[in-house]
């Protein structure tokens, strides 16, 4: 169980992350229901494809973790590091286990400190490590909205995605928010 609060000025973090694994979740189970063919089938719509979009919305979170970690990468990781939905599946659990033992590492002081980084480009940027994180949580939100749209093509049934039903859900089980 991943906690839901700490202090200071980043003080929804956990709560957002721990919003984004499960809206994650709910897209990834919904993906799996969707058959092979529609679930690859290029849709002229964000990366094109289901498996695609899932791939970048990992990938991204991964990217940015390495950035966080002082790493310099230069290469979003894409469908040819992960061409199959079972590779997604295996893998991305333990990106979110390595977000979470990071987020939860950091203190005020390092959320607050600025961090530099390329990106993909080589332009170079620099940012309170705190807001960096809040980016990649509403990267997530963004497309997890175009995942639902690209399961609703392939025939599947879009999930819930909002915060007011992670809320309801966590309360349920006896979290707080």
């Amino acid at each position: 169980m991943v906690p839901t609060t700490t202090s200071g000025p980043y003080g929804l973090l956990t709560t957002m992350m721990s919003f984004m694994f499960w809206g994650d979740q709910r897209v990834l189970t919904a993906a799996c229901a969707i058959t092979e063919t529609e679930y690859y089938a290029e849709r002229g719509f964000s990366a094109g494809s289901l498996h695609k979009l899932l791939v970048h919305s990992m990938a991204a979170q991964w990217m940015w973790l390495s950035r966080w970690k002082g790493h310099d990468l230069r290469r979003l990781e894409d469908t040819t590091d992960y061409p199959a939905r079972e590779s997604l599946l295996k893998r991305w659990p333990q990106v979110h286990a390595d977000f979470s033992e990071f987020v939860l590492a950091q203190t005020a002081i390092t959320l607050a400190a600025p961090l530099t980084y390329r990106n993909t480009r080589g332009d170079q940027f620099t940012l309170p490590l705190g807001e960096l994180i809040l980016h990649c949580l509403d990267h997530g939100t963004y497309h997890r909205g175009q995942i639902n749209s690209l399961i609703k093509l392939a025939g599947g049934a879009p999930v819930s995605l909002n915060y007011y039903q992670f809320s309801l859900e966590h309360l349920k089980r006896g979290g707080q928010v």
